[in-house]
C-alpha cells in the first residue's frame, strides 16, 4: 500500500541545504569576479555561463564525496559482516565436522550404532521444561554410564561402591552360554541362616526368575553355596533356598569351610562368570558384632586372565562339592 511520496531523512535535509548553500556561494563569487575579468560583448551571459560551471562542477564533487564516503562505510560493513558470516561458517563446519568424527567412531567401533544414536537422541528431547533437579539427575546418570564406559574402555574392569543391581541383572539377563557362580552364606545368608538374606530380597527373586528364564532358553547355570556353618545345611531355609535354585533348573552343589580342599589356597569370594567371558565379584564389609553383613563394593572384569583364572578356581570347587546339601 502507497502511503504518498517518501519525505527525506532529517538527517538528508541539512546535507542537501549545505550543498545548496556552497554552489550557491560559490557560484556567487565566480560570477563576480568573471565578470570583473571578462570584457566585451555578452559578458554578462559569458560570466553567468562560467558561474553556472564552476557551480555545476563544485555541486557534483561533493556529491562523489559524498558517495566515497558511504562507500567507506559499507565497505566497513560488509568486512564486519564478512568476517562474522566466516566465523560462523567456521564454527558451523567444524561442528559438522566433529559430529562427521564422533558418528564414524560409532560406526567403528562394536556398539551397535542404532542404540548410540537412540541414547543421543533421546538425550536431545530433555529441555528447560524440566525441573532443575530433574535435569541433574539426567546429567548424573550420564556422567556415571560414561564413567563406566570409560573404565571398561581403557581397563577392561569397572569398580561399583556398595552393593550393584544393574550390572547383575543385566548380565544374567544377557547370558548366551552359562552362568557359574559361588555363592558364599557370609554374604547371601547375611548371617540370618538364610532367612532373611540375599535370596528372599527382591533382587535375589527377580535374580532367581532371570535365571529360570536362561535355563529355558538353554543357558547352562551351576551354582555353589560355600556354607561356613555345617549346622546350617540342615536348616529349613537352606533347604528352602536348595530348592529353590533346584526347581528353576539350576545344578546346585555345596561346600563347608571344613570341605574346602587346603591345595584351593587363599580366601574364597562371593563371584559369577558369565558366559566364561565376565568375571563378577561381590566383596563383603568387615563383619561386625551386632551388624549384619553388607557388601562393600562390586567389581566386573572382562579381562581375560582373571576371567581365566575364575574359572580355573570355579571347576576345581565344583569337583569336589557335594550335590546334596
Amino acid at each position: 500500500m502507497n502511503d504518498g511520496p517518501r519525505k527525506p531523512s532529517p538527517m538528508v535535509v541539512p546535507k542537501i541545504v549545505r550543498k545548496l548553500l556552497i554552489t550557491g556561494l560559490i557560484g556567487g563569487a565566480s560570477y563576480l569576479v568573471t565578470n570583473a575579468f571578462i570584457h566585451g560583448e555578452n559578458e554578462d551571459v559569458w560570466s553567468m555561463l562560467l558561474a553556472i560551471f564552476i557551480s555545476g562542477v563544485v555541486f557534483v564533487v561533493q556529491f562523489l564525496i559524498d558517495v566515497d564516503v558511504q562507500l567507506d562505510i559499507v565497505r566497513d560493513e560488509q568486512r564486519v559482516h564478512h568476517g562474522s558470516t566466516h566465523r560462523l561458517v567456521t564454527e558451523g563446519f567444524s561442528r559438522i565436522n566433529e559430529a562427521g568424527e564422533l558418528y564414524g567412531l560409532v560406526e567403528s567401533s562394536a556398539m551397535r550404532t542404532e542404540a548410540v544414536t537412540r541414547f543421543v537422541r533421546c538425550a536431545t528431547k530433555i529441555g528447560d521444561d524440566l525441573p532443575e533437579l530433574m535435569r541433574n539427575l539426567v546429567h548424573h546418570e550420564i556422567e556415571r554410564l560414561s564413567k563406566l564406559l570409560q573404565e571398561l574402555g581403557d581397563t577392561g574392569r569397572a569398580f561399583y561402591e556398595g552393593e550393584d543391581r544393574e550390572w547383575l541383572l543385566a548380565l544374567a539377563l544377557k547370558a548366551q552360554v552359562s552362568l557359574d557362580a559361588i555363592s558364599l552364606s557370609s554374604v547371601d545368608a547375611r548371617d540370618t541362616e538364610f532367612a532373611g538374606g540375599f535370596w528372599v530380597s527382591d533382587l535375589g527373586q527377580r535374580y532367581i526368575k532371570i535365571q529360570r528364564d536362561l535355563v529355558l532358553r538353554g543357558v547352562r547355570a551351576r551354582r555353589i553355596f560355600v556354607v561356613d556353618r555345617s549346622e546350617w545345611l540342615d536348616s529349613e531355609q537352606f533347604r528352602r533356598v536348595w530348592k529353590l535354585q533346584t526347581e528353576v533348573g539350576i545344578d546346585v552343589r555345596v561346600l563347608t569351610d571344613e570341605d574346602t580342599p587346603m591345595a584351593l589356597g587363599g580366601s574364597l569370594c562371593d563371584f559369577i562368570i558369565f558366559d566364561r567371558s565376565v568375571y563378577y565379584e561381590s566383596n563383603p564389609a568387615p563383619q561386625r558384632t551386632g551388624i549384619t553383613p553388607t557388601i562393600a563394593s562390586t567389581v566386573i572384569n572382562a579381562r581375560p586372565e582373571k576371567v581365566r583364572e575364575g574359572m580355573e578356581r570355579f571347576e576345581d570347587l565344583w569337583r569336589v562339592a557335594s550335590p546334596r546339601p
